[in-house]
């Protein structure tokens, strides 16, 4: 992976993207359940499901409610309440002929591509490579690796981890993380030194000098969490699968994961703090992405505090 694949693939998942300003008076939804935009050349849009649900969410509509409304009755709801609140003003975030998000008017859209390339420019000197990279319909993670703040002798290696989402569902973040060469094993540090922004307020501008501040930030937290987490070898555990079990079911994690943990643990057995957080990021590398970068968060909670 490197930038120039990123870029590729960012410019590849932007065709048919489109963005349109519109007030509740402005918009209609049709019998047939598509958004209608009345302004001058009237277009119809249908809504995926999370811009139903943003659009709910909008409306003050009980989202649970309006999807059992046959498509007459959502209609009518919808429509008396877009009428009802037709000064507010909406931002809607499409794609080809698909509504993909429901917004504010006052979110501002930070793209992925302003996003990368902004990353991309901050760090043009800096000795970095891409360590990977995942792009879905409502997130795009970035992790980045250094190739000066390591400790060599043990794989470890300090990262950072750019986020965003375009439709609403995450704020623009810098979140420092850890890299174990040995096992390519993440563990993802969220603290309160974390850079993270909604789509509210910022100019580019102003985002982009933020940015440089939060990576900047990151890769200082992820440096110093490189001895942390080796000083977890010198805690012992003494029975670490109870204790990926107990982990597991406060975190409601299910029984075929949990398994997988286990799994990990005994392919790599080390009776300590470092090795039950090592159990739970082998394991999530066989997780979909979203999920994977949520279990590697988890595991850095357990860098501190009683397992």
């Amino acid at each position: 992976m490197d930038w120039k694949t990123v870029e590729e693939k960012i410019i590849q998942d932007d065709q048919n993207k489109w963005d349109h300003k519109a007030t509740g008076q402005q918009l209609w939804v049709s019998l047939e359940g598509r958004l209608e935009v009345l302004n001058g050349d009237s277009r119809c849009y249908s809504l995926s499901d999370l811009a139903t649900t943003q659009m709910c969410q909008k409306l003050g509509i009980p989202v649970d409610y309006y999807r059992r409304l046959p498509g007459q009755m959502k209609a009518i709801v919808v429509n008396f309440d877009l009428e009802r609140m037709k000064e507010a003003s909406y931002l809607l975030r499409g794609k080809g002929k698909w509504v993909r998000a429901f917004l504010s008017g006052e979110y501002v859209a930070y793209n992925n591509a302003q996003i990368a390339e902004t990353v991309q420019v901050l760090l043009e000197q800096a000795a970095v490579s891409v360590k990977s990279f995942v792009l879905e319909e409502t997130h795009l993670y970035l992790k980045l690796v250094s190739e000066d703040i390591s400790i060599p002798e043990s794989g470890l290696k300090a990262g950072i981890m750019i986020g965003n989402s375009e439709v609403g569902q995450g704020s623009v973040s810098v979140e420092p993380f850890v890299f174990r060469k040995a096992c390519t094993n993440d563990l993802v540090v969220s603290q309160e030194k974390s850079f993270r922004h909604p789509h509210i307020h910022f100019t580019i501008a102003e985002l982009n000098s933020r940015m440089a501040e939060g990576i900047s930030n990151a890769f200082e937290v992820a440096s110093s969490i490189l001895d942390t987490f080796l000083k977890t070898r010198k805690e012992p555990i003494p029975d670490p699968v109870a204790i990926i079990r107990k982990l597991a079911a406060e975190r409601k994690l299910s029984q075929k994961f949990t398994d997988e943990v286990v799994s990990s643990y005994q392919i790599e057995p080390d009776p300590t703090r470092f090795g039950v957080i090592n159990a739970f990021t082998h394991a999530a590398q066989h997780l979909a992405p979203l999920h994977r970068i949520e279990t590697e968060r988890f595991a850095g909670t357990l860098l501190a505090g009683k397992l």
